[in-house]
């Protein structure tokens, strides 16, 4: 079974698997798909979001509708550069 058989079965049981083959952190970039079913089962530790000061009109949400509502705590918020780039780090 190859890495992209085993993201097509058990997400919980595909990140169990995951977290005890892998030493250090795991990483999710650019997949709203894969959040919302990491999410949705209770499987983030930690949200860093990237928040550029851009007013767009319009997208897609970034959490969209979750089954239950989660409290987070702000870890962490950093500024990068002159055009108010922010790093903001949140814990469950």
């Amino acid at each position: 079974m190859d890495e992209h058989d085993r993201a097509r079965g058990d997400l919980a049981e595909a990140v169990a698997t995951l977290k005890a083959d892998t030493v250090g952190e795991i990483v999710v970039h650019g997949s709203a798909t894969l959040v919302h079913g990491l999410v949705d089962k209770g499987l983030v530790d930690e949200f860093r979001l990237v928040v550029f000061p851009v007013i767009l009109g319009g997208g897609r949400r970034l959490f969209g509708d979750t089954g239950t509502p989660a409290t987070l705590r702000l870890v962490s918020a950093t500024p990068f550069g002159p055009d108010g780039v922010l790093l903001l780090i949140y814990g469950r």
